[in-house]
């Protein structure tokens, strides 16, 4: 049966109004493509980074008293590691650490620990991570950090702080992180040279020292903060950096932070970013709770992947 196409108030393509409206859609459609683009590109970027994923060798630095906090991180971050190692002054069935007997003082101990490394696990790492038993690390944020960098490059990074004489370190609360060409020049060219790196009893005075044997064989203190100059390696605890107060200069160790932070603590108050690295625990009965947020929890409605999807990597059996 043949169909009949009524012609009567048939409206053409070309009046006025129906081009404006076309071109209005043209340009919303182009915009839509033009904003995907760039989040692809954007994604694109993100998850698939050029460089290859870093080696992260980790050390963790315990004591036989206080295992039970080590203990701890074996179970949580340190997994997030290519390999870890623990130190202590005596043994333990699980944590199985390289035992450090008989070294007083914590400068010795320091230089122990360095060329303990060197000499048996150089070749294991691109980078070496030093953490203290309480701790925090996000590896993968890590992870991301030193992708910008080379393991050739005579660099280390943590919580930079400078002496009276502008001579830089890292703060000993928090974690530092050594280039594998870092670590190769400090054990072969400063823990040699009396000259150039103390080999002396100096307490306290531990990280400041190593911090000048760095610089004497010229390894250079990195800017750990990210690109709009928020910091990555905080030197507290969660609470004293997000919450609403400042730094407490009344309070011996806030002081000798804001006295000697390399970088400038506006209004006491230390601008964090949302890839930090790490931070120091005072309750380390939350570690699994922090953990567990990071690692597992998804978000309904919200992207979770927001830096690269790093290659997984060969646990420690």
């Amino acid at each position: 049966m043949p169909r009949f196409f009524s012609t009567r108030n048939k409206i053409s393509i070309c009046h006025p109004l129906n081009i404006l409206w076309l071109c209005i859609l043209c340009l919303v459609y182009l915009f839509t493509l033009r904003q995907d683009a760039a989040s692809k590109a954007r994604l694109v970027s993100l998850e698939s980074p050029s460089a290859p994923s870093p080696r992260i060798f980790c050390v963790i630095v315990t004591y036989a008293y206080r295992h039970r906090v080590a203990f701890h991180i074996y179970h949580t971050w340190a997994n997030q590691c290519d390999k870890y190692l623990f130190v202590s002054d005596d043994s333990h069935e699980v944590l199985e650490p390289a035992v450090f007997q008989n070294f007083n003082d914590k400068w010795q101990r320091m230089r122990a620990y360095m060329e303990y490394l060197y000499k048996y696990h150089i070749n294991e790492g691109d980078w070496f991570l030093f953490a203290n038993d309480d701790n925090f690390v996000i590896v993968d944020n890590l992870r991301l950090m030193l992708q910008k960098y080379s393991s050739d490059e005579l660099i280390y990074f943590g919580c930079k702080l400078k002496n009276p004489q502008n001579q830089p370190y890292m703060l000993e609360s928090s974690v530092m992180v050594l280039s594998h060409s870092a670590l190769k020049r400090f054990a072969l060219d400063a823990l040699t040279n009396e000259n150039l790196c103390s080999s002396k009893s100096l307490g306290n005075a531990a990280y400041e020292e190593f911090g000048r044997c760095l610089s004497n064989v010229n390894v250079i203190a990195g800017d750990s903060r990210d690109d709009n100059k928020l910091h990555r390696f905080l030197p507290f605890e969660t609470t004293v950096h997000l919450g609403y107060k400042p730094l407490n200069a009344s309070l011996e160790e806030h002081k000798y932070f804001i006295d000697r932070s390399f970088d400038e603590v506006p209004n006491l108050k230390l601008p964090v970013s949302p890839i930090c690295i790490s931070y120091h625990m005072d309750n380390m009965d939350r570690i699994y709770n922090l953990y567990y947020f990071i690692k597992n929890v998804k978000i309904f409605g919200f992207a979770r992947k927001l830096i690269p999807a790093l290659p997984k990597t060969k646990k420690n059996n």
